[in-house]
């Protein structure tokens, strides 16, 4: 048997063996990421693509990182303060798109009807991204990527087809801009969390909402009878990291995680296309009255909303250069 004098150095010994092996096997520290999204549904695609990205993420770095993601709603984050959660490092991770009160800039490629086309939403957000970057920055936010949702376009439970039936309409928003717009047309804007919107509408709280097809049009068919398919914007939902925490993870991490980031954001931005026409086509066959706004309808709604643009970067002196710079890209 060992007596203390001999156990005490063995012991010694293996603690500075762990030590080294540690220090030369990073990942035997393991970080434990939270992740927030608004979204409150676990089957649409963007959940399903955050999921698969989450997965990678664990198996690329070994394990070193896990991100856990929770629905919109699940705990006690507003979709509006998922910004605030990230910069305060209550989560590690989030799943933004409504940012804006927060950081104004990224109205630029919200103003509605600004950008007609995905190519002009992409080249605008290009330009655009330096600028939010350096905003998120002040706020101990690093913004990893991004994912788009198709045609934002108008929802209802009432009448909507055409540009009139807007008037007195209760309408959900996700952003001041589409909330303008809403108010210009003759409509009551109402800003609510994804995980809200189900309940509000059955509630007669909203009468409808402004989504994609393949965003939550399909997935709250039951509540509603009309989409009048008038694009109000595209629109950009962001992955943010806190940055202390990002920091915190080796450089190899890092690369990995932006690599995932990278492809799962543009898988899900690809995905949301290809589907939005074919959930179109269903929710038309199944009884839903689908109504494209004529060439006179667009006409009035761009002249209505146009001087809207100018204004709105009157009252952010701090987006000022990014909208002029993007309005020179695009020809607006």
């Amino acid at each position: 048997m060992l007596g203390p004098a001999q156990i005490l150095p063995r012991i010694g010994a293996a603690c500075l063996l762990a030590a080294a092996l540690a220090a030369a096997n990073p990942a035997a520290a393991k970080d434990r990421w939270r992740a927030y999204t608004y979204n409150a549904v676990s089957t649409v695609t963007s959940v399903k693509g955050l999921n698969a990205m989450l997965d990678e993420i664990k198996e690329d770095t070994k394990g070193e990182l896990t991100v856990r993601l929770s629905l919109g709603g699940t705990i006690p984050i507003s979709a509006t303060n998922i910004t605030q959660a990230v910069s305060d490092n209550v989560v590690q991770m989030g799943d933004d798109s409504f940012f804006l009160g927060n950081v104004p800039v990224g109205g630029v490629v919200r103003l509605p009807l600004f950008l007609r086309t995905r190519a002009d939403f992409e080249r605008a957000w290009g330009i655009e991204e330096k600028y939010l970057k350096a905003e998120f920055q002040k706020k101990n936010i690093t913004l990893l990527g991004r994912y788009i949702f198709p045609e934002n376009v108008f929802w209802s439970k009432s009448k909507l087809t055409s540009l009139a039936d807007i008037a007195g309409q209760k309408i959900r928003v996700v952003s001041p801009e589409q909330a303008e717009f809403i108010k210009i047309l003759g409509g009551i804007p109402v800003t609510l969390g994804t995980s809200e919107v189900a309940a509000a509408i059955d509630r007669g709280v909203i009468d409808g909402v402004l989504t994609a097809s393949s965003g939550y049009g399909y997935v709250w068919r039951d509540l509603l009878s009309h989409s009048y398919r008038l694009n109000v914007s595209f629109i950009d939902s962001l992955i943010l990291v806190n940055t202390d925490a990002w920091k915190a993870l080796s450089p190899e991490v890092q690369a990995k995680v932006q690599a995932a980031v990278d492809k799962h954001t543009r898988a899900i931005t690809a995905a949301m296309a290809k589907e939005d026409a074919e959930l179109t086509r269903k929710l038309a066959a199944g009884g839903m009255v689908i109504t494209e706004p004529s060439a006179a309808e667009l006409a009035e709604a761009e002249k209505r909303i146009a001087p809207y643009w100018t204004q709105w970067g009157k009252e952010r002196p701090s987006a000022a250069a990014a909208l002029q710079e993007v309005r020179a890209a695009v020809g607006r």
